[in-house]
């Protein structure tokens, strides 16, 4: 501060040097508020990611570096969306993979009888890889299975005893579900902390999942094949009722 010499002239220096601290103070919090909005807005800010190889679109997070058939087997249809890396390490990714699984195999997830879908549920969790399997809404019409793996898993010896118990560097969530025209997808989201933001924003994206096939197909398709379904499960409950209704007409005589 430069040398005040009058106490009038030192307080009036030192009342605008306070007002002007307290603007710069205050220029410095605004700047910082927007400088942190447009970071969220940033990071948060949906990008629409399309596939030039299989058609499908999906939001993400952020642009994504993008590694076509990430897998050893070169059967399979898929790729890799990268968010963020330390080199070769994918901090934050997703596995978007095609045909994904068995359709015979895992029953329906919207439709299926309740007891098989149980079962099937019941029998990953068994696996014990996994933390948590859920069936849950991917969108308002459409189920699919999310499940997470666990941080730590036991290796099991024959004598029922533990043997070790392995801590895993990254935890992993999957999420497989039918797209509107049946086709099995499954995504997987690679993330090394789903304490984080990462796996809302999985859940997010993979809501907004569209097929190749589903965008392609018109949209008086699309209707006719919901209202087929509509009508179908119309029938199957109608007759249902109907076949109970017979039933216990007949054990009352």
């Amino acid at each position: 501060m430069k040398k005040i010499f009058l106490i009038a002239t030192l307080i009036l220096t030192m009342l605008t040097a306070t007002a002007f601290a307290a603007e710069n103070e205050n220029a410095d919090k605004n700047a910082a508020d927007t400088e942190n909005k447009n970071a969220v807005e940033k990071v948060f800010e949906p990008y629409e990611y399309t596939s030039e190889t299989y058609g499908f679109k999906i939001l993400c997070p952020t642009k994504p570096t993008v590694v076509v058939k990430p897998f050893e087997d070169p059967n399979k249809k898929g790729e890799l969306l990268v968010f963020a890396n330390d080199g070769i390490d994918v901090l934050f990714g997703y596995i978007i993979e095609l045909d994904a699984f068995d359709n015979m195999k895992i029953p329906d997830l919207n439709t299926g009888k309740k007891s098989l879908i149980d079962s099937f549920l019941e029998k990953k969790r068994e696996e014990k890889i996994y933390n948590s399997v859920n069936l849950q809404n991917i969108t308002p019409d459409n189920k699919g299975v999310v499940m997470v793996t666990s941080k730590e898993v036991q290796v099991i010896n024959d004598k029922g005893e533990v043997e070790i118990t392995a801590v895993a560097d990254q935890q992993t969530a999957l999420a497989f579900f039918r797209s509107k025209s049946g086709r099995c997808i499954s995504i997987q989201l690679l993330s090394a902390d789903l304490d984080k933001s990462d796996y809302q924003d999985f859940l997010k994206s993979v809501s907004t999942y569209k097929d190749a096939t589903d965008l392609s197909m018109p949209q008086d398709t699309k209707d006719k094949k919901s209202k087929d379904k509509k009508s179908k499960d119309k029938k199957s409950k109608d007759k249902k009722s109907k076949d109970k209704k017979s039933k216990d007409k007949k054990d009352k005589k």
